[in-house]
Order: C-alpha cells, then sequence, then structure tokens
C-alpha cells in the first residue's frame, strides 16, 4: 500500500508554481495565524492536528477550493507549514500558495484513510495527534477508521482555532465592507425588479446579477427569495412562482469578498400593506435598531438578546420570534455563510462581546400567510456599534 502511494506520489513531481495573489492578506498575515495555532499544539503536548472545517483551513493559509465535497485534511505540524492531505485535483490549488508546505495526492484509486494513515505513520511515528471532531467534514466512518487505526493517538483539538477568528481585524474588515456593498448592490437590483408578472427567480435572478457585478464572489448559501404565502415557510426558496397583488416578498442575501461575508434581508408588500404587515414590520424595526443601540463592548449576548426580546413581547409578538436575536459572521463556504456555529447573540449567552465582533441581526417572523425579515450586519466597535450594510429599513410597498 505504501509503495504504490509513493510511487503515485513521485509520478505528480516535486514541482510547484506559487501564485502570491491567491492570498486574501499578506504571507505574514498567515504566519502570525500558524504561530498561534502552534502554540496552542505546544501547550497541549501534542505534534501536530488534523483540520477539516475549509473555513479554518482558509483562516490559517488561505487555502480554498470547491472541492471540499471530497476528502482532505490539513496536517498542522508544531513547526513548519501546514501540509494537505486532499484529493489529487486539488493538489495544485494547495500547491500555489507560499503558506502550504506540501501537499500529499489522494488519487481516485485510493482509500483516502489509507493514505492519510500512512503519512501520519511515515512522518509522525509517535507523538499524540489532534483531530478536529466538531467538523461536518470528517463523517463517523471515516472517524471510526481513524480511531480503530489509530485511536490511542488521537486527541480531541476542539473549539481552538474559532475564539481567533471571532474578533476581526482591520483587513478582514475592509473586505466585509466591501461585502456590504454588494449586497446592498444586489438587494436595491432585486427590490426594483418586484412587479406584477415577475416570477421570485427574477428577483432571484437579479438580487445575484447585482451583488456579483458589484464584486462579489459565490456566497455561502443561498440568498432566500421568496414570495407569497411561501413567505411564511422558512428557509423556502425561489420557485418559478408568479407574483401576484398582495404577496409578500422577503429577500436576504449576501455579499463576499475573500471568503468574507455581509448580509442584509429586506421585506416588500406588492400592493397596499395590510395592518398586520405593518405592525410585523415595525417590531422587526424595533428589534433590528434596539440591538444596534444595545451592542456595546462588555455587555454579554444574552443581554443584548434580552432587550431586543422584550421589546417584541411588550407587542405581544413574541411567539412569532422564534431564533437568536443575531448569529457571528466573516468566512464562510457553502453551505454556510455565517460563524454562527462560534457565536451568537441567544437568550442566556453569557459570552462578553469584544470590538470587532461582527454579527448578522436577523430579525424574522413567520406567521401565517406571510414570513417577513428585516436585517442588516454590524461590527462592534470600541463604544457601540457599527453598521456595515446601509439600506432604508422600511417595510416597502409596491405600486401596482
Amino acid at each position: 500500500m505504501q509503495s504504490m502511494a509513493r510511487a503515485q506520489q513521485e509520478v505528480l513531481g516535486s514541482e510547484r508554481n506559487i501564485w502570491p495573489g491567491e492570498l486574501a492578506f499578506s504571507e505574514v498575515t498567515y504566519l502570525d495565524r500558524l504561530e498561534l495555532i502552534q502554540k496552542e499544539l505546544l501547550t497541549r503536548g501534542i505534534c501536530g492536528a488534523l483540520i477539516f472545517d475549509p473555513e479554518n483551513m482558509y483562516w490559517l493559509t488561505g487555502y480554498q477550493t470547491i472541492g471540499y465535497f471530497t476528502f482532505q485534511t490539513m496536517f498542522v505540524p508544531v513547526s513548519g507549514k501546514p501540509i494537505m492531505i486532499t484529493r489529487v485535483v486539488n493538489r495544485d490549488m494547495a500547491l500555489a500558495l507560499p503558506t502550504i508546505g506540501d501537499a500529499v495526492s489522494v488519487f481516485d484509486t485510493q482509500d483516502h484513510v489509507d493514505v492519510l494513515e500512512s503519512y501520519l505513520k511515515e512522518t509522525t511515528p509517535t507523538g499524540r495527534i489532534g483531530i478536529e471532531t466538531t467538523s461536518n467534514y470528517l463523517n463517523i466512518h471515516d472517524h471510526s477508521r481513524l480511531i480503530d487505526r489509530l485511536g490511542d493517538r488521537f486527541v480531541p483539538f476542539v473549539g481552538v482555532i474559532g475564539p481567533y477568528r471571532m474578533v476581526k481585524s482591520e483587513d478582514e474588515l475592509d473586505r466585509m465592507r466591501a461585502a456590504a456593498r454588494a449586497v446592498e448592490a444586489g438587494m436595491d437590483a432585486a427590490l426594483h425588479t418586484i412587479a406584477l408578472g415577475k416570477t421570485d427567480n427574477d428577483l432571484a435572478a437579479a438580487l445575484y446579477q447585482g451583488s456579483i457585478a458589484a464584486g462579489s464572489e459565490y456566497i455561502g448559501h443561498p440568498p432566500m427569495v421568496v414570495a407569497g404565502p411561501r413567505s411564511e415557510l422558512c428557509f423556502a426558496l425561489w420557485k418559478r412562482n408568479t407574483i401576484q397583488k398582495g404577496d409578500v416578498v422577503l429577500l436576504e442575501g449576501a455579499g463576499c469578498i475573500d471568503r468574507y461575508h455581509a448580509m442584509m434581508s429586506r421585506s416588500a408588500v406588492v400592493g397596499k400593506a395590510t395592518d398586520e404587515h405593518k405592525a410585523t414590520a415595525d417590531a422587526l424595526i424595533e428589534i433590528l435598531e434596539t440591538a444596534i443601540e444595545t451592542i456595546r463592548p462588555g455587555i454579554t449576548s444574552g443581554e443584548v438578546d434580552f432587550a431586543c426580546r422584550s421589546k417584541v413581547e411588550k407587542r405581544g409578538l413574541g411567539r412569532y420570534f422564534k431564533s437568536r436575536t443575531a448569529y457571528g459572521i466573516g468566512i464562510g463556504f457553502p453551505p454556510n455563510w455565517a460563524e454562527g456555529h462560534l457565536y451568537s447573540l441567544r437568550p442566556n449567552d453569557p459570552m462578553v462581546l469584544q470590538p470587532n465582533m461582527t454579527f448578522h441581526v436577523i430579525p424574522t417572523m413567520f406567521r401565517k400567510g406571510f414570513g417577513m425579515a428585516i436585517s442588516d450586519s454590524i461590527r462592534v466597535t470600541q463604544d457601540g456599534c457599527e453598521v456595515l450594510t446601509n439600506y432604508p429599513r422600511h417595510l416597502i410597498e409596491v405600486e401596482v
């Protein structure tokens, strides 16, 4: 097994074509991040760690590929640059980066666990190895096989990189502000496309086209574009439905620059809004603006959520406000554009807010016959809150 793997690797040769322009930030930035994680390895007394989350790989090295739907992992040694163990078609992308030490290719005729086992035994014959077990990209079958073969060497490597991602640098914030401009353009295009006879597909196309033309890359999650009674179904998306008089249109989109996202939502009514429509929109706007007024360093996640939830409870609409007030944002790869698995604004959460944390504040309600969302992306400042996305928040009534 090992000799065949070596023979296949030798066919590829050792030449590499470095493309420094593929990095979003300076090489020094990534070396500094690597140093932080290698200090964590030393503290834990382990010789390296296997990373499976594409977001964590990207934060650490700038490595990205749309081929992460097949097995890949990044081995971070206690010294030296990270090594990719990945399908052979991803090899050139990995070796294009000066932040990657080498790439071990997995051919389509090979078992990826066999290749990883061989690599670990040959390069780290002794010592404990951290493993990122919370990643969606390490399935149960592969994990079980790794444990069967090397289980006595593995220790959890969980929640190590995430905290470093939560507080953004100025360079990261610059990308998110640019992403905000892109989603604003897409949202404006979609809202101006709403008309009788148009379809929800027309709106989705306008949102995509507007944001991409304004500089956005592919986003980490489909935009939420839905019209009419289906808007009451959370996560329902466009489906070739023709827009009718009285329909509520719910639009949620994102822009993405160098994998950093900003999101926003707006809602519209085709024709005159009913009192129920207006009351819902007013409640959503109050939640959003309460969050913006309340967010500051030193306050807890739970305190912000309580301030927002109290307002909607006073309106008697608390039963419709079912989700968290906000989720963390930053790096995203499909199927997720958010960092909400790392940090959020939610009930009773003791997390203390810090400057340069970033959130999508997402007040949403799904009522009988319609759903609405009015949201913005924000940054925690030294003494308050910066709103990254800027677009009128009122409920839009489209003339018919």
